[in-house]
């Protein structure tokens, strides 16, 4: 009977060892957060599941969450259930630090890996793009409002011309991150507003498969049966 009880023992500790999870640390370093609620949730495809949710006492929030592989996106959001307001990353079993401001989720910056370095080297130079072109499309939404028809072309012709350098600016980081999977997440979140053969060129070059590269190429696959129409392409 003690050999028994023994030997039950030792197989339920090699259970427990055995379905032990990797875990790494997610730190929110966030100004003006103090009393606000972050959610952490991670992308399971269709759905998203919520790993944590807390309420920031001062400006700094850790949490927890099991590693399961570096393909799964980790978003924080300020509602679980908001689809608009989010800020992904991939942790690569890595603590991740997350700084910013709680009211300009736009300019969080996450580091922790190589691959956000990277990420954030790419982000810095975007911003500037990105702002003007939210800058003209408000500028352009009150002159056109007050019926300026000039001034409403002017803004729409600059604001194109932003969406073409930022456009631009996001083909040349991917090509030259073809192992990085934000740069395929990134890449496949725009496909729709990319020109085919384009696309078709930059998956091509692509030295990983990933969840987000066969995204893109069953859209690719789809467009050329003439099943799916992109919503607008800027760049050639």
């Amino acid at each position: 009977m003690k050999k028994l009880f023994l030997t039950l023992i030792a197989g339920l500790l090699i259970l427990s060892s055995c379905s032990k999870k990797e875990q790494f640390r997610v730190i929110l370093n966030l100004d003006n957060a103090n009393g606000q609620v972050v959610y952490l949730t991670k992308d399971l495809g269709m759905v998203e599941m919520c790993v944590d949710s807390a309420i920031f006492e001062g400006n700094t929030i850790v949490f927890k969450a099991d590693f399961d592989d570096p393909q799964t996106k980790y978003i924080v959001k300020y509602d679980k259930n908001d689809i608009c307001g989010v800020f992904s990353f991939f942790s690569e079993n890595r603590d991740i630090t997350i700084t910013g401001d709680y009211n300009d989720m736009e300019h969080w910056m996450a580091v922790g890996t190589h691959s956000l370095d990277e990420f954030n080297a790419y982000r810095k130079m975007s911003w500037p793009i990105e702002d003007a072109i939210m800058d003209r499309v408000h500028e352009m939404e009150m002159v056109c409002a007050e019926g300026d028809t000039v001034r409403c072309k002017e803004l729409w012709a600059q604001a194109i011309a932003g969406m073409e350098e930022y456009q631009a600016l996001l083909i040349d980081y991917v090509r030259n991150h073809p192992d990085d999977i934000m740069a395929h997440c990134l890449l496949d979140e725009s496909k729709r507003d990319m020109d085919i053969e384009v696309l078709k060129d930059i998956v091509a070059g692509f030295t990983i498969e990933t969840v987000y590269s066969n995204n893109i190429k069953n859209y690719i696959e789809q467009y050329e049966r003439g099943e799916v129409v992109p919503s607008c392409t800027v760049v050639e």
